[in-house]
């Protein structure tokens, strides 16, 4: 029981939430309000306390306004106002000032939460105020003597009191005690809606044009998205908190504290390379773009809007994934691992600007194994890096078991030294992780994004770790990544001024143009995201919600014990035989008759995620490498009905390319010694080579792949829809498998399944509206923005009275379909599943 409380305050603390007030630069009436008492004042005797943690939101030309107006009986008032000349709030009795101010500095008041209390004594008509913890001043006044309180935050829409004049503030726990006890707590932790519950009585408070913080805490928000000519390369400039990414004909500001792109046309063209690297050195203010194999540079001339001179496109980076970084300790560059040519480094390239000095630095302390796909991040000083991860291999070899890596390492540049802090356990979910990640050296932590790197479908997955401990947890939503190592790059940066965390991912499309995505989150490591201070009491609610949440699991746990002792007094029951299990057969019916359907375990599966099972029904994919997939794909895929093989020379081109013919011979014969030997426990099998060129097929029907099946059933009975869909049902063909070769056979079995379900589709529009959901999400499958399965998938959605999910599945094809093509979909949803 302790735990799972110790486990909630946990997760609280690492959540931000709060209300925001839109104030300045918009309409008076779309201002934010919140009211305590909307139904009837709050009745107070004797003294009484309001408390709230309160800050102000960075980037904002005026403050002055009201931060809450109290108001009694006697229609006496009491106000909070902050006086932007003086950058002091100002405590206002009736129509005068208390002689009450006080200053919060502006790096606490923009960037923490500060608790502001006021304690008020109708007795002694006394009214003190504390920040922080630290009383700030006491007065007497004949005003502090109302006992029927209605007490508004921001904009007042009141008869008797209207004002608009507010501070772009950000408020959460505002509470309110009564002879030193909790009497009320408005959290304010709300995602939608226009009310906030007390969560001592209940009461609720109203609240005028919303704009809660809990979401753009925990959710990334989509900023930009454009797609740039040639190949990008991303870096920043962490004084202005401007993004640069620069591509082949223009050179992209983004500002992350307006949210604001510009592009800048460069006056001479720079064909970027693939695999290009830039930094930002903050000394001399000039971008920077490195090819540390053939040791080129180019600078970035602001005035002229060119480059210092044209790279050669032709060399394609050895150093895909490099973690980079300037380093203000000797005002040098540092690139640091990477991958190409098949191989993993461990080389740690320094280039000195300002001059041509490139240098291979040599490394002493512990061993740092060859990897890419690391995360690195350093300090203000820029004498030490933190890498974190990575993929790669002990000797650097992609054939030698490549594997992901979950270590710390310590990079001291003044001693030019690696140092292991600690390794982290292996996880179920294999993962590899962004370029870079954002130290927060006072506390000792990291923040860094991780990825699937065993798929194309990815997602970023924002997480906190340690420094000194291998430990880390997991925070806000992930973001979808497309994810193919030679083709993808993710960049996080942090812009403290505005408490936001900024994701840029690139990837490179077939048309030589780049896909560009621009992602936020509003994030404080400093205090925004903190509770209140332990000081203030639990509500007596959550109390009594935890005790009684005890007690029903400890009558449920004794209620087990009790019949498990029951179980045990009764006599032994003699077990039943097993048997091995069968074939399962599914029942299906679209239409007319019924339909049999067996459905059997092949020996490899390519629709859905590539699985493959031995004679025993025991998985084993994981003994197939990325490289002996491939390799077995291609000589499976060219061998299905209406192919003739692949060529040995074709094999060689796509493996192992710019390898000479004998490297890549015997690069092919030791992975075909490698393959066979896992596919000799999956039965029996064929590997030919004929006439130059290699044909695989399995013997027989015990070893047939789903595949296999696909083919037969279009060859003797193409109108068995059930069976087709039953088959399609497992998920695309080949699911997260992306080779360039392989969108041919991706595209042709795609158009099959369209042209064959569509048929159906159109002869009969009253199928069982079940079975229409499997038929329309095999089509979608195939084409994600297919019209008509859309449309077919919402009516089969409203017949089985899912009216919720059937608009959201309209809302998502409607937003995808304008971020795809540019332009709205013609039809409104009730049109749409009209004309099915």
């Amino acid at each position: 029981m302790l735990l799972f409380v110790s486990l909630v305050m946990v997760c609280q603390a690492q959540e931000g939430y709060g209300l925001v007030f839109a104030s300045k630069n918009i309409a008076q009436e779309d201002r934010t309000s919140l009211d305590l008492a909307p139904e009837k004042p709050i009745q107070v005797k004797g003294s009484y306390s309001l408390s709230f943690d309160l800050s102000f939101q960075p980037f904002f030309r005026s403050y002055f306004g009201y931060v809450f107006r109290i108001t009694d009986e006697k229609r006496q008032n009491i106000d909070l106002i902050y006086n932007v000349r003086a950058k002091a709030f100002y405590v206002v009795t009736g129509n005068a000032f208390s002689g009450i101010t006080f200053s919060i500095p502006q790096d606490s008041l923009f960037h923490q939460w500060n608790t502001i209390r006021l304690d008020a004594d109708n007795e002694t008509h006394t009214l003190s105020v504390t920040v922080n913890g630290r009383r700030i001043g006491a007065i007497r006044s004949p005003v502090v003597s109302g006992s029927a309180l209605r007490i508004c935050f921001g904009a007042n829409y009141r008869k008797t009191f209207r004002t608009f004049d507010l501070p772009p503030m950000r408020l959460k726990d505002v509470r309110l005690f009564a002879g030193g006890e909790l009497q009320h707590h408005w959290p304010l932790d709300q995602t939608q809606g226009t009310t906030d519950k007390d969560l001592v009585t209940g009461q609720t408070a109203q609240i005028k044009n919303p704009v809660w913080m809990r979401p753009a805490f925990t959710r990334w928000q989509l900023a930009d998205s454009f797609i740039v000519n040639g190949n990008a390369a991303v870096s920043m400039d962490a004084a202005t908190g401007t993004i640069y990414i620069s591509c082949n004909d223009s050179l992209y500001r983004y500002y992350c504290y307006t949210h604001q792109k510009a592009a800048q046309a460069q006056a001479l063209p720079q064909l970027s390379p693939a695999g290009l690297h830039a930094v930002f050195n903050p000394v001399d203010r000039q971008l920077y773009q490195l090819l540390p194999d053939s040791q080129q540079v180019a600078v970035y001339d602001t005035a002229q809007h060119a480059w210092s001179r044209t790279l050669n496109p032709q060399h394609v980076t050895g150093y895909w994934h490099s973690n980079l970084f300037f380093s203000r300790f000797d005002s040098s560059i540092y690139m640091i691992g990477g991958y190409g040519d098949f191989r993993y480094k461990n080389e740690v390239h320094c280039y000195t600007p300002g001059s041509s000095h490139w240098e291979l630095v040599t490394m002493s302390g512990d061993t740092f194994t060859p990897r890419y796909l690391a995360a690195l991040g350093h300090n203000q000083a820029g004498d030490t890096a933190y890498i974190l991860g990575g993929y790669g291999s002990t000797t650097g070899d992609q054939l030698l078991n490549p594997h992901n890596l979950y270590d710390l390492i310590l990079f001291d540049v003044k001693r030019r030294t690696f140092r292991t802090v600690y390794r982290m356990k292996e996880p179920e979910e294999q993962y590899a992780f962004a370029g870079n990640m954002v130290l927060d050296t006072r506390r000792q932590e990291y923040y860094a994004l991780t990825f699937a790197n065993d798929r194309m479908n990815s997602s970023l997955q924002l997480i906190r770790g340690s420094l000194k401990e291998p430990e880390y947890t997991t925070m806000a939503t992930a973001i979808r990544y497309d994810f193919y190592d030679i083709r993808s790059a993710a960049r996080l940066f942090y812009t403290p001024e505005n408490d936001e965390l900024t994701v840029v991912t690139l990837f490179s499309l077939k048309n030589n143009t780049t896909q560009v995505r621009i992602h936020t989150l509003q994030f404080s490591p400093y205090a925004l995201g903190a509770p209140a201070p332990a000081d203030k009491p639990t509500p007596q609610y959550v109390v009594r919600i935890l005790i009684a949440i005890g007690l029903v699991v400890a009558l449920f746990l004794l209620a087990l014990g009790i019949a498990a002792l029951n179980r045990r007094k009764q006599p032994p029951v003699a077990s039943a035989p097993v048997n091995q299990p069968k074939p399962e057969t599914v029942s299906i019916s679209p239409v007319g008759p019924m339909v049999s359907v067996t459905v059997a375990y092949p020996g490899v599966q390519l629709f859905g995620h590539f699985t493959v099972t031995d004679r025993e029904g025991n998985d084993i994919t994981r003994a197939f490498s990325p490289l002996l997939k491939e390799l077995f794909l291609l000589l499976y895929l060219h061998s299905i009905p209406g192919r003739n093989g692949i060529s040995s020379e074709k094999i060689h081109e796509v493996l192992w390319p710019g390898r000479s013919v004998k490297d890549a011979k015997n690069n092919r014969s030791v992975n075909l010694v490698k393959l066979k030997s896992i596919l000799d426990k999956t039965g029996a099998y064929t590997l030919v080579k004929d006439n130059e060129r290699w044909m695989f097929r399995f013997e027989g029907p015990a070893v047939q792949t789903d595949l296999d099946r696909y083919y037969q059933l279009l060859r003797r009975d193409p109108g068995n829809t059930a069976a087709l869909v039953e088959l399609l049902k497992q998920g695309p063909f080949l699911q997260e498998t992306e080779y360039p070769w392989l969108d041919k056979f991706k595209a042709d079995i795609a158009s099959h399944n369209i042209e064959l379900l569509g048929h159906f589709m159109e002869e009969n529009p009253e199928a069982a509206p079940a079975f229409m959901l499997d038929v329309c999400d095999c089509m979608l499958y195939a084409d994600s923005l297919h019209e008509e399965a859309v449309r077919h998938k919402c009516r089969a959605l409203v017949a089985l009275r899912q009216h919720s999910a059937a608009r959201q599945l309209y809302a998502s094809f409607l937003k995808e379909y304008k971020n795809t093509y540019g332009l709205s979909y013609e039809m409104e949803y009730a049109e749409a599943i009209a004309h099915c």
